[in-house]
């Protein structure tokens, strides 16, 4: 029977839905980078026979600690794994990029390539470098740092994320050049026409108060189903992307 309702959750879905049916049926190990409280790793719990998340907000592991006990949480660098080469089938990065800093991606790209087993599966989110990656509120601070510096100053607000970071958006010449022909890209969509817009009702809502609790739930499901649908690459404000890892060596890049 025709579902209209199905029609439209197939048309969209949250990353965690992308990250769920991107992860193989059946694994060894996974490792999520940047697993925060955990949730998208206790969702992957019936594929993999070890899961490991590490992030390094501590207040998060430690909530995901007691939520998942049976999950292993640590708290580390993703600059510096604490693992053997070759250790886990799939590594996932998602919405972790940005955060890290110019000087760290390479790094945390290489680190992931080091642990991934051979012809193991990359899983990848970030904001993608589209149209709309102009309206993000959370790069607000990193394209205007003047005029965010003031708003500082009068809302009294702290930022966790440095200003000079912000939350810059992917292109595809910066993922391939990350990628330094290490992995082989199998399937990359590109999302969330509408994301920036909602997002700034979301953040100015939870920081004035102005917006009813029930009206923030549904403005953050719609947020999520409409950051899965897919739209061309010069419209898209995000980015998902499954790569599978090259059987060959790292290539150095000179300095």
């Amino acid at each position: 029977m025709f579902s209209f309702i199905q029609v439209l959750k197939n048309l969209g879905g949250g990353r965690g839905t992308f990250i769920r049916k991107a992860a193989p049926e059946k694994v060894g190990s996974i490792l999520d980078i940047g697993c925060a409280y955990g949730w998208e790793l206790n969702a992957l719990s019936n594929k993999a026979d070890r899961l490991v998340g590490i992030d390094i907000d501590e207040a998060a592991l430690a909530q995901a600690r007691e939520q998942y006990p049976h999950l292993t949480f640590l708290s580390c660098n993703a600059t510096d794994l604490p693992f053997d080469d070759h250790e886990f089938d799939v590594v996932i990065l998602s919405e972790v990029l940005e955060h890290v800093g110019e000087e760290n991606k390479q790094l945390v790209i290489d680190e992931a390539y080091r642990v991934l087993a051979s012809g193991g599966r990359l899983i990848l989110t970030g904001p993608f470098d589209g149209a709309t990656a102009w309206a993000d509120p959370l790069d607000f601070k990193r394209r205007f740092p003047t005029l965010y510096q003031r708003y500082l100053q009068v809302s009294g607000y702290h930022p966790k994320t440095a200003i000079e970071v912000g939350h810059k958006h992917l292109s595809l010449p910066e993922i391939q050049q990350l990628f330094r022909g290490n992995f082989d890209p199998q399937e990359t969509w590109f999302t969330g026409l509408f994301s920036p817009f909602l997002t700034w009702i979301l953040t100015v809502g939870e920081r004035t108060n102005l917006l009813p609790d029930g009206l923030v739930k549904r403005l953050n499901q719609l947020r999520a189903w409409e950051g899965g649908v897919s739209y061309p690459k010069a419209l898209a404000y995000n980015i998902r992307l499954v790569a599978r890892k090259r059987d060959c060596p790292p290539q150095v890049v000179q300095a």
